[in-house]
């Protein structure tokens, strides 16, 4: 069994010894379908600094990062596996003075490209894929999906409840080892539905997904990378307005003759490019989407309508019902590729 853990937050290897020991981590990263390598990818090393200073440690979240991509979000309607290069598997053996220190079990874990806030501590555990709470979804196309991880140890299942009056359940037994399935079951796609992830009988997770119509703006997708490493789904269902910002150098020409030609630039532009941007709006949202909103700020992949972008908000009042009566989140996005194709 693997330990989850997120790396874009720190995860240190720490041993102990005397002065002077030589302690050598040996790194082992690979993918699914592939097992482990024969070689470590990495070895990092450093002795016991003094009689006073007894421990060393290694982080070797930067390391295992490198094994991880997120590409693009792909839509599910059934429990589905993952793509295998959104997570990673790590092996780390300890030795002290070349005598291995700690059994290998103790150092075996499956990497997400997730992270913790500072107010969680080192290392904090990694133990679902999505915050708690309510989420609108979209009565139109696919509404998302869950990621999950499941150890083989125990039996996972995830409960799906209608949200109409006297809502029947639907339960699966979840059959990946890292997998998602969706928001809401194909039973339940015009009334929404409460998603309970259970772990041998025992709820850990708790969703509700509201579908909602938008009969006057066009709706968009976005598909970011949160805080446990997986891919979210949220919608915009409001007023989206996009901008063109066209950016350019010039420098002076020197006239080619006494005698000019009237109609050559005297200032000419070079390295002219242009950037799009869009706002959008989520619409009334509830309370707690202030963190799902705190997430997005801080992702590093995100897709508006499948087109990757990078957040150009850099400050957003995180909103409460009581100060506000009804909750609206206005962001701004310019996408990540120039608008003229000038890629070497």
């Amino acid at each position: 069994m693997s330990e989850p853990i997120n790396v874009r937050s720190p995860k240190i290897i720490s041993a102990t010894g005397v002065a002077n020991d030589d302690i050598r981590a040996e790194i082992f990263l690979w993918n699914d379908p592939a097992s482990q390598p024969a070689t470590p990818n990495f070895i990092l090393e450093k002795p016991i600094p003094s009689s006073i200073i007894t421990e060393c440690h290694f982080d070797i979240s930067p390391y295992c990062r490198g094994f991880i991509e997120h590409i693009n979000y792909v839509e599910v309607t059934t429990d589905t596996a993952a793509n295998v290069n959104e997570y990673a598997y790590c092996h780390v053996d300890v030795y002290r003075n070349g005598v291995l220190l700690i059994a290998s079990f103790n150092y075996n874990f499956i990497c997400f490209d997730g992270f913790g806030y500072h107010a969680e501590g080192a290392n904090p555990a990694h133990t679902q894929f999505l915050s708690d709470g309510d989420y609108y979804v979209n009565a139109v196309g696919n509404s998302g999906g869950v990621y999950y991880y499941d150890d083989q140890s125990v039996t996972w299942q995830a409960r799906y409840t209608d949200l109409a009056a006297g809502g029947t359940t639907t339960t699966i037994t979840l059959a990946n080892e890292v997998g998602y399935i969706p928001y809401v079951h194909l039973s339940y796609l015009t009334t929404g539905n409460k998603l309970e992830i259970i772990k041998d009988s025992v709820v850990q997770n708790t969703y509700y997904f509201h579908v909602q119509s938008e009969c006057k703006y066009e709706t968009i997708n976005c598909d970011f990378v949160n805080k446990f490493g997986a891919w979210q789904r949220l919608v915009f269902f409001k007023a989206s307005q996009e901008n063109f910002t066209m950016s350019n150098s010039e420098y002076n020409l020197m006239p080619e003759d006494i005698d000019y030609n009237v109609k050559r630039n005297v200032r000419q532009v070079f390295n002219v490019n242009g950037m799009d941007k869009i706002s959008v709006n989520t619409g009334w949202v509830f309370e707690s989407y202030s963190e799902v909103m705190k997430q997005l700020l801080l992702s590093e992949k995100i897709l508006l309508d499948d087109k990757p972008v990078n957040v150009d908000t850099k400050s957003l009042e995180l909103q409460k019902n009581i100060n506000n009566r009804n909750i609206n989140y206005n962001l701004s996005f310019k996408y990540s590729n120039p608008t003229l194709n000038y890629n070497i």
